[in-house]
């Protein structure tokens, strides 16, 4: 595929030409009209151009068009823009038009201009998607000749399957500037749109113009705005704004992030246990909280429901007033739900789960509750499989400590913490916890992982782990904080707190210098159980960040890549490793002292050539990315998944060489152990 693509814009068109050109088209780019002109007058072959409609200095891609077309009368024209062309229909001749929307990331583009290429070769006119209309032809509601209008697929409305969309790609209502067609019912449409001034995707849902007409419909329409307005729940699509133009009634909504249950299942994808299990528990969670207020809902779509990069789920505001048609509440509605999810299920434990989940005839609140019991197992299982399998070095067929203990453990440990505030003998204040150090990783080279050569400029990294001193300041200082101040800005928004699991009783016994699980912990105890989204948020407070993974390996492994901090000495008693781990908590610590957690003000020998601490024991570390700026890498058994990567052994791990350069992929951001903490980074030296 011969393209010429003329784009003003560097960055986009830099990124969509090897887009392009790594799929096989081979592409000729300009950032002008004059200089795409130019290079027409000798070109032998051209197949398709894209290029924007209208330039920010005044050029017309029309007339680039018209020049092309004369060279090469088969050729295929698709206009890219960032404005409304709504007034240039007539110039547009019937071409597509993709809408640029922020971040016009060069893979979704890429992906418009595939679609675009398929409905050609699909059909006899060229290029027939996402054209805009003019504004009296919006307003038909009826064909529109050559334009290219949207369909209904097969789960909405049978009534209104079929009908072109009111609406054309590009068409302006107020300041939002329609993108497409999502779904489609007796009284509305939804639509994907963009608001301008603020740069952000929403759901707009139009009522139908012909209903407008009648006063009743009118408010039955903005009756269902209200309700929806009045529904508040961290897992539902909130409302932005009701609005009127030019004859439209409208709403607004948030789009959730993630990919709907519907381009899952285009994907042919199949859904994972614990996929089914979140999306299980986050609909039955919100359709419990609805029908709890009264509120009626329609039928349940795969349109509807949302699974996010951390599988959590959200969906969509379905509900309606009581009386304006659709479900109360019926246990046959979930039946109908897990029979949705069910068509997209591997073999194995989802299509067992949802087999087992089929005769119960549950209602939405007894879903919620079974799926909290899985969630909590699926947990469970994971860390103690990490622990048994990953972590213990000894016995494999060492148990995880029963619950009871645990409870036991707990409530013995919130005595010994009252008694020790009681008789002073507290090891030391928050405040006189240890303040952290940075230390300084000079610019260069260095080996990465398996002799791989590369360099990195110089930073700053934590000398210690973060400890619990450290972080119960930072809790400390969130109370006076801006809400979300330093979360990062796709952190869950179900997750409310950065406070880790039996916090409390673990500060209260780290003041007191009492035990948690047979192991003494002081202030100065590194902090764990915290996930990937606290560790971020901690060292936004800090006004650092994340190490990557290069850059925490090199600090652990010098430049020349040793396989232990301290050399190429196998460790015996340097770092606080899982030689002398047990899990049971009765034995262990007979080599390096330290069953669990070891304070890091103790002398030790894990220490790097630059002198950081605690690099091959202790508690294995979150890092940020693989490489500065890049997203999360990959998880290697689920490799549409991207989640974080911890780095380093910890006081459960096998001695082993390959300690500092093995990655552990997360299940997910939210994934917390006992075995892992963190340490922030810097690129500028300490004040």
């Amino acid at each position: 595929m011969h393209t010429l693509l003329v784009e003003s814009d560097e960055t986009l068109r830099t990124t969509r030409s090897r887009a392009l050109t790594a799929r096989g088209w081979e592409v000729v780019d300009f950032a002008q009209v004059g200089s795409a002109l130019t290079w027409l007058e000798t070109a032998t072959t051209l197949d398709l151009l894209v290029t924007e409609g209208i330039f920010a200095n005044g050029d017309s891609g029309f007339a680039l068009r018209d020049a092309a077309v004369l060279r090469f009368p088969e050729l295929r024209v698709l206009f890219t823009t960032r404005y409304d062309l709504a007034a240039y229909n007539a110039q547009l001749l019937g071409a597509p038009v993709v809408v640029d929307v922020p971040p016009c990331e060069a893979g979704v583009w890429v992906g418009q201009v595939n679609q675009t290429m398929r409905a050609a070769r699909s059909s006899a006119a060229a290029l027939p998607v996402a054209t805009p209309v003019a504004a009296d032809a919006r307003r038909s509601g009826a064909d529109t000749g050559p334009i290219a209008m949207a369909v209904v697929v097969d789960d909405d409305d049978p009534k209104t399957s079929g009908r072109p969309a009111i609406l054309a790609d590009g068409t302006m209502v107020g300041n939002y500037q329609i993108l497409g067609l999502v779904r489609t019912d007796s009284m509305s449409e939804t639509y994907r749109a963009f608001q301008l001034g603020v740069d952000r995707l929403v759901g707009l849902v139009l009522l139908r113009p012909k209903l407008a007409l009648d006063p009743a419909n009118v408010e039955r329409f903005k009756a269902r705005g209200r309700s929806k307005a009045a529904l508040n729940h961290p897992r539902m699509a909130p409302l932005y704004e009701a609005g009127e133009d030019d004859g439209f009634i409208y709403y607004t909504r948030e789009v959730p992030r993630g990919r709907s249950l519907q381009e899952i299942f285009d994907s042919g994808e199949a859904l994972s246990e614990r996929e089914v299990v979140e999306l299980l528990y986050g609909v039955a969670e919100v359709m419990d909280y609805a029908t709890e207020k009264g509120f009626h809902y329609r039928e349940i779509s795969a349109r509807d429901v949302y699974l996010d990069e951390d599988q959590q789920a959200s969906m969509v505001n379905i509900f309606r007033p009581a009386g304006d048609g659709g479900e109360a509440g019926n246990p046959a509605d979930v039946t109908a739900l897990l029979k949705l999810i069910g068509t997209r299920v591997g073999a194995g434990k989802a299509a067992g789960l949802l087999r087992s989940l089929m005769p119960l005839g549950h209602d939405w609140a007894s879903l919620r509750e079974e799926m909290v019991r899985a969630r909590d197992t699926l947990r469970e299982h994971s860390i103690q499989k990490r622990i048994e399998t990953e972590e213990t070095i000894n016995n494999p067929a060492q148990r995880a400590i029963p619950w009871w203990v645990w409870i036991s453990a707990v409530a013995v440990l919130v005595v010994v913490a009252a008694l020790g505030a009681l008789s002073g003998s507290a090891s030391k204040n928050v405040a006189d916890a240890q303040r952290e150090e940075m230390i300084a990783i000079p610019a260069g080279p260095f080996l990465y992982r398996n002799g791989v050569s590369r360099s990195l400029p110089a930073f700053w990294i934590s000398r210690t782990e973060v400890t619990l001193g450290q972080y119960a300041e930072f809790l400390e200082a969130l109370q006076e904080a801006k809400p979300d101040q330093f979360d990062h800005p796709n952190q869950p928004k179900t997750k409310s707190t950065h406070q880790p699991a039996g916090w409390t009783e673990v500060l209260a016994a780290a003041k007191a210098g009492a035990t948690v699980s047979g192991q003494k912990v002081t202030l100065e105890t590194p902090v764990h159980d915290v996930d990937w989204w606290d560790a971020y948020a901690y060292a936004r407070w800090k006004g650092h960040r994340l190490p990557t993974e290069e850059e925490w390996e090199k600090a652990a492994r010098g430049a020349n890549g040793q396989p232990y901090p301290w050399g190429d000495v196998a460790p015996a008693a340097q770092a606080n490793l899982g030689a002398d781990y047990d899990a049971k908590g009765k034995t262990g610590g007979a080599i390096d002292g330290y069953n669990l957690w070891a304070p890091v003000d103790r002398e030790t020998a894990d220490l790097s050539f630059y002198g950081v601490q605690d690099m091959a024991g202790n508690v294995q570390e979150w890092t940020a990315s693989e490489t500065q700026g890049s997203p999360w890498p990959e998880h290697p058994d689920f490799p549409d998944v991207r989640t974080p990567v911890a780095r380093g052994g910890h006081f459960a791990a096998s001695p082993s060489d390959q300690l500092l350069t093995s990655r552990h992929f997360a299940e997910s951001a939210q994934e917390t152990s006992s075995v892992r903490g963190f340490r922030t980074a810097s690129d500028l030296p300490p004040p």
